[in-house]
């Protein structure tokens, strides 16, 4: 089976590496990403500070060119998105892949939060996930690995 590389970005918070040790099939504490985290297989977690800071864009459109698939991580809960319009594009031909987490939280309003992404550039399929949710995050898996066309819906 062809590896499918990818990064996790979003703001910081947004739940990106809860969601890549989620996705490696480890239930360890997430501790705040500091810095660039690969696994052997390709998949990358970046530090929420790439999004949220101006002066790290760069960092972040170096790290990620060899990547096959960018997937932008936003919380159910979060009424704001810090994604400047059009900074995902920067790659073409990249898969762009939306993700809400935290759709298990009590506060978490998913459709806001995909509504939210839509007006900032976020086409296409927008997965819900939540960490105690293993259906979700199997989802994710087959879909960030090529055995799920995006477009399938779950229940």
């Amino acid at each position: 089976m062809q590896t499918h590389r990818y990064a996790l970005v979003g703001g910081v918070g947004a739940g990106k590496t809860t969601l890549f040790n989620a996705l490696r099939g480890r239930r360890e504490t997430p501790r705040k990403t500091q810095a660039l985290d690969f696994d052997l297989c390709g998949a990358m977690d970046t530090p929420g500070e790439f999004i949220s800071h101006p002066r790290l864009y760069r960092a972040l459109i170096t790290s990620t060119d060899n990547v096959d698939t960018l997937v932008y991580v936003h919380p159910a809960n979060e009424p704001e998105c810090r994604l400047p319009p059009g900074l995902l594009d920067i790659h073409s031909g990249k898969r762009l892949v939306g993700v809400i987490s935290k759709c298990d939280l009590a506060d978490a309003d998913p459709d806001a939060a995909e509504s939210l992404m839509r007006r900032h550039g976020i086409h296409g399929e927008i997965l819900r996930v939540a960490q105690d949710d293993p259906t979700s995050i199997e989802r994710l898996r087959q879909v960030l690995h090529g055995r799920a066309p995006l477009e399938e819906k779950y229940p």
